[in-house]
């Protein structure tokens, strides 16, 4: 029926929808999506406008209890703002936003009703897209206007993880599509808002506010960099400096999130300093410094985010590495630790004192199991990432005796890499060396970090070999020979 429906048949919907029953309303939703089929006359969208005005009239009527009927209305309001053009559609009236207030309200203060929460949610996001779509309820004030939409976004960000129907993706989709619309100043003034709300980092309630600085940070605009990159060094300090009041793990994982979105989507704001300080954070995240976390997590999760950051610096800011390979491989020393445990030591009182004092494992690991062997496996992929790192060339060049120039090239800046890298390397090995000494492994675990180790020894020189050899006392040097002795069994590439 609907397939075969014409202008006259959709006239009479039209009509038979000025009752405004829950029955009209629906059919009137459900018929909406077919104007396409009609030719969308323009008496059709005239009579719309009007529909429009009488559907926000009987959303101020309707109980406010009356969820079902409030979400059919938003529907055919949202079907209707679809098909008209935006100055048509006006200023989305204080009537209808409300609606979301009593929404975020009922949600908040009832936990239990999954079935009018999960209705509740709906209707926020789709008020929220409504907001999104209609005209700024004053020109001459759009940082207001801004502000409002943010708020939004803040709220609908501290409900999505209780409430299914609200999908976070969409969310961040549009507002950054609305936001690109912005004029610099307003940007920029609520840039600057947010990060002095959720910068230094305290407690979970400023979650929100970081995921929303994410939106804003990951825009696609040029114009906003110079300002974004004293920002994003503005954020950076705070973080290394607010690292110990990080107390959630649902705070600390936005916060990886942020700089993972930024190294990825926007390289352009990471200057040496930024990097330098992320560094400092990732290190101090995995160490005994780092955030003690009064909620559970998936500490699996969390190490596979670190490492896919320390990745990141790897592979897309190597030429931020020199003079950085220290923080590099003391963040490496630390991502050691969580792969093993303590080794038992009994009753004596002195030891276990001792251990306690040069304890180097984060303080978000439990103290008595160690991350995956899938999380090895991602550390194995960071030594390659450091050891080796990959060889990129834009074209060739032919030198003057007719040999390529531009492997020359390639091979002078690898072992440039190499060279660097040799001075600081042997002390990830001697950390791996003492790990095996007072830790326990996982035999699965050390499988998966077997060749790391391997690929680590195969960028030392026999300088380096001795090098980490003296830095070892005895037992540790033993250690060490049957590692040394393993590669050369079954890990050096031998001609024959």
């Amino acid at each position: 029926m609907l397939n075969a429906l014409n202008t006259n048949s959709y006239h009479a919907i039209l009509q038979s929808a000025d009752q405004l029953s829950i029955g009209y309303v629906r059919l009137f939703s459900i018929s909406s999506s077919f104007l396409e089929n009609i030719g969308e006359s323009d008496a059709v969208k005239d009579r719309m406008v009007v529909m429009k005005e009488k559907i926000v009239r009987f959303i101020s009527k309707v109980n406010k209890n009356n969820f079902a009927l409030v979400r059919s209305l938003v529907a055919s309001l949202s079907e209707i703002y679809s098909h008209l053009d935006p100055k048509s559609r006006g200023t989305l009236v204080t009537v209808v936003l409300s609606h979301a207030s009593e929404g975020i309200a009922f949600i908040n203060s009832n936990p239990d009703d999954m079935v009018n929460s999960e209705i509740c949610g709906e209707i926020v996001q789709a008020i929220f897209e409504l907001l999104l779509l209609s005209s700024p309820p004053d020109t001459h004030d759009e940082l207001g206007y801004v502000q409002y939409v943010v708020s939004y976004v803040v709220a609908l960000q501290d409900l999505s993880p209780r409430i299914g129907t609200i999908d976070s993706k969409t969310i961040r989709k549009l507002f950054q599509q609305h936001a690109i619309s912005w004029s610099p100043e307003v940007y920029r003034e609520v840039v600057e808002e947010l990060v002095h709300i959720a910068f230094p980092a305290i407690d979970y309630g400023q979650r929100k506010y970081i995921e929303a600085l994410t939106c804003l940070i990951t825009l696609d605009k040029s114009r906003h960099s110079p300002f974004l990159v004293k920002k994003m060094s503005l954020i950076c300090c705070s973080l290394v400096l607010g690292i110990s009041k990080t107390t959630s793990s649902k705070l600390f994982i936005s916060i990886l999130h942020m700089l993972e979105s930024v190294l990825k989507e926007q390289p352009s704001l990471v200057s040496p300093f930024v990097f330098e300080q992320t560094c400092i954070f990732m290190i101090l995240s995995t160490s005994r410094s780092g955030p003690a976390f009064s909620d559970e997590c998936d500490v699996d999760d969390l190490y596979l985010r670190i490492c896919s950051i320390t990745s990141t610096l790897l592979l897309s800011f190597r030429k931020f590495l020199r003079g950085h390979h220290n923080l590099i491989i003391r963040l490496l020393q630390n991502l050691l630790y969580a792969l093993c445990v303590p080794r038992p030591f009994g009753s004596n009182r002195r030891i276990d004192i001792s251990i306690q004092i040069h304890w180097k494992r984060a303080t978000w690991l439990p103290r008595t199991s160690a991350c995956s062997a899938s999380c090895a496996l991602a550390y194995s992929r960071l030594i390659s990432n450091l050891c080796e790192p990959p060889t990129r060339t834009s074209g060739k060049r032919i030198s003057e005796d007719g040999h390529d120039a531009s492997s020359f090239s390639l091979s002078s800046a690898a072992g440039a890499s190499r060279r660097a890298l040799s001075k600081h390397a042997p002390y990830l090995l001697v950390e791996y060396c003492y790990a095996n000494l007072n830790y326990n492994f996982d035999p699965d675990v050390r499988q998966a970090l077997t060749q790391g180790i391997y690929t680590l020894l195969d960028s030392l020189g026999q300088n380096e070999l001795k090098i980490t050899n003296a830095s070892l006392d005895v037992a540790a040097r033993a250690i060490f020979k049957s590692v040394y002795e393993d590669y050369l069994k079954f890990g050096k590439w031998h001609e024959n």
